[in-house]
């Protein structure tokens, strides 16, 4: 496996560590701990993909979802009500720099995908066409 993917498949196992230490250091109620392990599940289950020899674009898809729902989870959805802090108390704002900051990571680390993939398809040899 080239290095770049190796690499790739570390940042996202990275991920899902650490959406298990946002399990753990922010209490969350039943539903949204549930949401978490789903999350974290899905991106091992990515991760392993990569490293199989699979492509990226599934990950890169992931990480595309799950980086905009961490920062809509952050600052909620007009007439909605936001997981973590949207004109909250300022107890719940120390919950949102760490969900920015996986949303954003998300969103790198969707855009590294991005980056192999369209490497691996610009190295794809062209079909040639005869001509007729």
């Amino acid at each position: 496996m080239p290095a770049a993917l190796r690499v790739l498949v570390a940042a996202t196992l990275i991920m899902s560590a650490t959406h298990l230490v946002l399990l753990i250091a922010a209490p969350h109620d039943l539903g949204w701990s549930l949401v978490l392990l789903l999350m974290t599940a899905w991106c091992i289950k990515c991760a392993l993909a990569v490293a199989k020899g699979e492509s990226p674009q599934a990950l890169m898809l992931m990480s595309a979802l799950m980086g905009l729902a961490h920062i809509i989870m952050v600052l909620g959805l007009p007439g909605g009500a936001a997981h973590h802090s949207s004109g909250a108390a300022p107890e719940h704002v120390a919950h949102a720099v760490p969900m920015l900051v996986v949303g954003v990571a998300e969103l790198l680390l969707m855009f590294f995908a991005a980056v192999l993939l369209n490497r691996s398809r610009s190295r794809t040899p062209k079909p040639q066409y005869a001509a007729n």
